[in-house]
């Protein structure tokens, strides 16, 4: 008798399949969708606080500044915090970090709520919540990137790695969506209301509803995620060397990263890329309103959430089809053409006058530049052994947590002075230039762009193990 034959899957179902691959492991669906969860939390916090701020009449002349300094305090954090989060990522029980830290992400948007319901307007009260919010915002990233290889076999894992940067930043089009939404709804004074207690369940329900609801909203969203993380089982540390100190334990990331050409190459395009195409957040306020008020001059919150929804939407469909990819050519040379998108994009919307082809323009930058930076977190995953996954993983995002923090606090009080457009057109031209010279004039990059052939090399015991 016969054996019988699987049934063949249909064209979408095979897609599905190839793209989604990583979601048949339990676990793993369960952290991708807390990452979810948390980040529409994160990117719907940068935003309204952005929104916030730029909406302060005192500050008129210093928005941008504020800003700037609000997005540097929310990602100064990967910059001085890394090697002790890292640290910790590789020492505690993975999931076990990851359920705390969602659970103090509560009461810092809780914290952030009550502040607008009372009717605090002090930006320096947001500046310390916001370097709250990103010192826990980089210890869950670093967390859940080091615990993503243990929750899926090797063959699927560049698709996991793809999956969990898709719902890192795919998320900027849904915690921003949920603001446009209540914002069109009900109307500008949902998220920014006078606020108020008032000790009638009826008058509270309508306080809520009609002054911090964002605010409670990301404090729902880190609920749901840290529902999510409870469920994980999978068991997962890295190995600490107890003969070697802090520090040194610490460090052995940054040895592995400076020592191993394929990461420091990619750690230093990373950086490039970060500082000139992706750290537009302080920019956002001012270039919704250059390119999506009617006349130019009236600020409208809900064109911020637009701008970075439509960001979002390219983001999220990049970083599945990036995860798609199974072949180390066909990556290397999709990973050239997202380089030139990230660039070309910036340069289109700086110098859009048209508010439809901003909107697209926007779209396409998320694609190109999630997808670029995918790419980044996939090589970086997958070739960094386990035992040295959070420190070196911490050694990254410090570089470009970092660099995106000082930068964002550039372009933001540039912004107070020049365009947003053309702050934004000259670096993407800048961008270009550093794409096209790593293929005019580097063998190394030419390797990974056209043959997917660069592999780490390593010394022996540099994972600062115990040999």
């Amino acid at each position: 008798m016969s054996t019988p034959q699987e049934p063949r899957r249909s064209f979408l179902a095979q897609r599905a399949h190839r793209f989604l691959a990583a979601l048949v492991f339990r676990d793993f669906r369960f952290m991708a969708f807390a990452t979810l969860c948390s980040s529409s939390g994160a990117w719907a916090l940068i935003v309204a606080r952005g929104a916030w701020v730029y909406g302060i009449p005192e500050l008129q002349g210093t928005q941008g500044l504020w800003v700037g300094l609000i997005t540097f305090a929310a990602m100064s954090p990967r910059f001085f915090a890394t090697p002790f989060i890292g640290y910790l990522a590789d020492k505690m029980t993975r999931k076990t970090l990851l359920q705390r830290v969602y659970i103090l992400q509560i009461a810092q948007a809780s914290v952030m709520a009550i502040l607008v319901m009372t009717g605090v307007s002090n930006p320096w009260y947001v500046v310390i919540l916001a370097v709250i919010n990103g010192t826990l915002r980089s210890t869950q990233m670093t967390a859940s990137q080091s615990l993503t290889p243990n929750l899926v076999d090797r063959e699927r894992l560049p698709n996991a790695v793809a999956l969990n940067q898709a719902m890192q930043q795919g998320s900027r089009a849904i915690g921003p969506a949920i603001l446009l939404v209540v914002s069109v709804t009900v109307g500008g004074s949902a998220i920014f209301g006078s606020g108020g207690f008032s000790f009638s369940l009826q008058d509270l329900v309508v306080t809520l509803g009609t002054s911090a609801i964002v605010f409670w909203a990301c404090a729902a969203f880190y609920l749901v995620a840290l529902i999510s993380a409870l469920n994980i089982r999978t068991v997962s540390t890295g190995v600490i060397n107890r003969s070697r100190g802090f520090w040194a334990n610490a460090a052995a990331g940054f040895v592995y990263a400076y020592t191993t050409p394929l990461i420091f190459g990619i750690l230093l395009m990373a950086v490039a890329h970060c500082v000139l195409v992706m750290s537009f957040e302080s920019m956002l306020p001012p270039l919704a309103l250059e390119k999506l008020s009617p006349d130019g001059v009236t600020f409208n919150p809900n064109d911020v959430y637009a701008l970075m929804a439509a960001l979002g939407i390219g983001a999220l469909f990049s970083s599945i089809f990036v995860g798609g990819i199974i072949n180390d050519m066909t990556r290397g040379k999709v990973f050239l053409l997202l380089g030139f998108t990230s660039s070309l994009t910036p340069i289109g919307m700086g110098l859009s006058s048209q508010t439809g082809i901003s909107v697209i323009a926007a779209v396409l930058m998320g694609l190109g530049t999630s997808g670029f930076m995918t790419i980044t977190h996939t090589v970086i995953q997958t070739v960094v052994p386990d035992e040295i996954r959070g420190r070196v993983s911490s050694a990254y995002s410090m570089h470009i947590g970092g660099s995106m923090a000082f930068a964002n606090l550039l372009y933001g009080s540039l912004a107070d002075f020049w365009s947003a457009g053309l702050i934004m057109a000259i670096s993407g031209a800048a961008f270009t230039l550093v794409v096209a010279g790593t293929v005019i004039g580097s063998g190394f990059w030419r390797d990974i762009y056209f043959r997917g052939t660069a592999r780490p090399v390593v010394a022996a015991g540099a994972a600062g193990g115990d040999g």
